[in-house]
């Protein structure tokens, strides 16, 4: 390769994956070298550069894109082999038109289709019985009903399903007293919140 090494990160879900692309272009002297929707909701890109730049870049990248995701994996490679150059340009080849350099990458019909397979995921992930609702009176003064010095309002588990899990997460932070870790919040999936902020407001109803 003409450059000296090759960085990999892999993201779930595309916005991260374009949020991490753009602190990496932007952090170090690298090249877009390819950008894969894989399936099952992860996305990898790849740079290129020289091992310090790709590496500042790389990390920068994740840094970024767990602010509002989840990374899966991230790995740079120094002076990568000839036979890794040879499926690289085998793999560019099938692909559309190669992108160079720093890029502006919009949704195209694959991304679309991408959130859409995780919206249904999602809603798979809620359980088919009917449950109740969870009431939560105004109490001023009980603060484990409130996020920021902003009184919650959750009626049923429906409001929760309704926001997406990156909602879940900032209003869990919030939350005097509850039961998750920050670390733990950061990878719990939008099921996971959902259960323990349902659980959190009984509790505060009780």
């Amino acid at each position: 390769m003409s450059n000296n090494a090759l960085g990999l990160l892999e993201t779930y879900g595309y916005t991260p994956s374009i949020v991490a692309l753009d602190a990496a272009l932007k952090t170090a002297n690298v090249t877009l070298k390819d950008f894969q929707i894989t399936g099952g909701g992860l996305v990898t890109m790849m740079v290129e550069g020289d091992v310090a730049a790709v590496q500042a870049a790389i990390e920068a990248g994740n840094i970024a894109a767990e602010t509002i995701g989840r990374v899966i994996s991230q790995h740079v490679i120094p002076r990568p082999d000839i036979g890794l150059k040879s499926l690289l340009q085998s793999h560019e080849g099938k692909n559309k038109q190669p992108v160079e350099g720093p890029v502006s990458i919009s949704l195209d019909e694959e991304s679309q289709e991408l959130e859409e397979k995780e919206a249904t995921q999602e809603l798979e992930e809620a359980p088919s019985q009917k449950l109740e609702e969870v009431e939560i009176q105004n109490k001023s003064e009980n603060p484990g009903n409130h996020h920021n010095g902003k009184e919650i309002k959750i009626r049923s588990k429906k409001d929760l399903n309704r926001m997406k899990v990156v909602e879940l997460r900032k209003m869990a932070r919030g939350l005097d007293g509850f039961s998750m870790e920050a670390k733990t919040i950061k990878f719990a999936n939008k099921s996971e919140l959902v259960a323990a902020l349902l659980s959190h407001f009984r509790m505060e109803v009780e």
